[in-house]
């Protein structure tokens, strides 16, 4: 049985839980915690809230019980992840939360930096999928963006140009449903 409930957040939601992330100093944005959800979702082990909305807020992690308007933006970074957790789970491919810089053109550098913060959190169990030699390519797309602005020069691959970067993001796209179901018999267990 389908549930009837929206997940999916409306345009105005998406614009209020914005408007919230960019008054708390040291939050994530929008895009950022898209691609951070994802991977937590995705990823081979449970995190709890408790876990993952410091990372979100970061130092600033405000008192979900102190008002109305903390507990409504938190309930609507939850609809997102359910949202996230509900497309993966009927096997269906997600379409990660990317902002527009330039005449519809996205960089994903964002996402993909809350993405690789989420695989951090589980970094001894994310190896399995980055040392497996005939999945492991399913990382190279959000690495690439990844590592684009590294701090390091000696970390950071060639410039990614504009069609390229569509190249790259289109694999990402593909591989978030790639990377749900190669650790979904670790989740499955993990659950018993």
């Amino acid at each position: 049985m389908q549930s009837t409930a929206p997940t999916e957040l409306t345009d105005e939601q998406f614009d209020q839980l914005e408007d919230f992330l960019d008054s708390i100093e040291g939050a994530m944005d929008l895009e950022e915690i898209d691609g951070f959800f994802c991977a937590l979702i995705s990823g081979p082990s449970v995190v709890m809230p408790s876990e993952y909305l410091p990372y979100v807020f970061g130092e600033n992690l405000p008192d979900i019980g102190l008002g109305t308007q903390v507990s409504e933006m938190v309930g609507l970074l939850f609809r997102q992840w359910n949202h996230i957790a509900d497309t993966l789970l009927r096997d269906e491919v997600y379409f990660p939360l990317l902002f527009e810089y330039d005449a519809g053109k996205c960089k994903g550098n964002d996402w993909a930096d809350g993405y690789m913060l989420g695989v951090s959190l589980r970094a001894d169990h994310w190896a399995d999928l980055i040392e497996d030699e005939e999945n492991a390519g399913l990382m190279a797309p959000v690495m690439a963006l990844h590592f684009e602005r590294h701090e390091d020069p000696e970390m950071r691959p060639e410039p990614i140009l504009d069609d390229r970067r569509e190249d790259i993001i289109a694999h990402m796209i593909a591989a978030i449903l790639g990377v749900y179901r190669y650790f979904a018999p670790q989740r499955r267990l993990e659950v018993r």
